[in-house]
């Protein structure tokens, strides 16, 4: 069965003054220049005509601008509630005891649903005036994936930092070349919905039958999880069509081969004894990147060559494989003459292993994949399917990894599919667990 995945969007409007709501003049300092709202879509509406509604929603709002925390029950009808506030940096938490309800096209009641909140809570936003913020309450259920409606105000890429999104994108450009041995943004489209799919459908490069394709089809399957995930349709189907219509201007007709030479900085299990004496200490966050993460991410060399006559107008073969896997954000750390070398994290690796002859070094005893702390909290939370299932389909247990809820914690990687009877569309999830 699918999981349903739900995106609750707390989105600040413009100031007040644009709109009809009184001012609160109880908070300090609270003039109407420098007032805002922000806005809670509690409803959204499906494909199919089911409704899907948050019920007994207990929200507390803290901040600066305020003097005391802001205890905002929406109304059991509300479909978008609206809550002035003044300009500021907020914290918003929803309180235990919420209901996630449907209701079918042929149905005149709502009826819960079991869901289970997959985003970190409190959640942090900021009033400023000028562009709307967002940030999203997600839930995962147990029957399909369904989009929030935005209420009033459209998400943009423009609002959205993108980079959280690089680790993802520069395993699609690793998976890409191994696939067809080159790395071209044609070989990617978006299509009429706004999700990025490949134009190609098999991997001439492949020795693993069909295992590449497959890893490929399962990280695009990320745009699909629009709750934990709320950007990864326009950080990741938008950037590309954004680059693809850039590289047309390019003058490059061809773009070279990759062959891939070695791999620089191979996970090893002596990699992961000096990984765990650099884990920080999980709990509180103290805003400091970890250098551990550096040592987790395995740079392969490849060699890049131009094998036909082509009017490119780059210097050199890697100068032009640059260009052609701009596409892919984080793909590429560098390149000179014939040679490129890139750069994916160790939780999006596809590696798998067989015990006893090869150990999984990532199950090591004290090892966890640091994922909570990759650009700073809350982190990533999705890594291969193969780091839920590191032996193939032998006997062997989930990689361990980081969290973040307020704090963070250590679990096991969980398998999360859109749809369990196509493993095309499962990955791992790092969070609490899921329904």
């Amino acid at each position: 069965m699918a999981r349903q995945v739900v995106g609750v969007a707390l989105l600040t409007l413009v100031m007040a003054a644009c709109s009809s709501t009184p001012i609160d003049t109880h908070e300090q300092g609270s003039t109407e220049s420098d007032l805002g709202s922000v806005n809670l879509p509690l409803t959204t509406t499906v494909k199919d005509g089911t409704i899907y509604h948050l019920a007994a929603a207990t929200f507390t709002i803290t901040g600066e601008a305020l003097a005391a925390p802001r205890v905002v029950k929406p109304p059991a009808d509300e479909a978008i509630h609206n809550e002035p506030l003044p300009v500021g940096k907020y914290s918003i938490v929803l309180a235990k005891g919420w209901v996630l309800e449907k209701r079918g096209p042929a149905e005149k009641l709502f009826s819960p649903v079991t869901a289970q909140l997959v985003t970190p809570n409190p959640l942090s936003f900021t009033v400023d005036g000028k562009l709307p913020g967002d940030a999203f309450f997600g839930f995962v259920t147990s029957s399909g994936d369904v989009s929030l409606g935005k209420g009033s105000v459209n998400i943009r890429i423009g609002v959205a930092d993108c980079s959280a999104y690089d680790t993802y994108t520069a395993s699609l450009g690793a998976l890409t070349a191994d696939c067809l041995g080159t790395v071209d943004p044609r070989a990617y489209k978006v299509n009429a919905d706004g999700f990025l799919v490949p134009t190609f459908d098999f991997c001439p490069n492949d020795s693993k039958q069909g295992d590449l394709l497959r890893e490929i089809r399962q990280l695009l399957s990320l745009q699909y999880r629009s709750a934990r995930l709320p950007f990864a349709k326009q950080c990741m189907a938008g950037r590309y069509d954004a680059y693809l219509q850039k590289f047309a201007g390019l003058g490059i007709d061809v773009c070279p081969t990759w062959k891939k030479d070695r791999v620089v900085n191979p996970i090893t299990d002596e990699v992961i004894l000096r990984a765990i004496k650099l884990l920080p200490p999980l709990g509180k966050d103290d805003g400091t990147i970890p250098p551990v993460l550096e040592l987790l991410k395995e740079n392969s060399l490849y060699t890049v060559a131009m094998d036909v006559p082509t009017r490119n107008k780059c210097d050199t073969p890697a100068a032009c494989a640059q260009l052609c896997a701009g596409a892919f954000p984080g793909f590429v750390l560098a390149g000179q003459g014939n040679s490129v070398l890139t750069d994916p994290a160790a939780w999006l690796l596809t590696t798998t292993y067989n015990p006893p002859t090869l150990p999984d070094p990532y199950l090591r005893t004290g090892y966890y994949h640091p994922m909570s702390y990759y650009g700073g909290a809350p982190g990533v939370q999705f890594g291969t399917y193969q780091r839920f299932d590191p032996c193939g389909g032998r006997v062997c247990e989930p990689e361990a990894c980081s969290y973040f809820a307020g704090i963070h914690l250590k679990t096991q990687l969980q398998k999360d599919c859109l749809d369990n009877m196509n493993l095309d569309t499962c990955v791992s999830y790092c969070g609490t667990a899921l329904p």
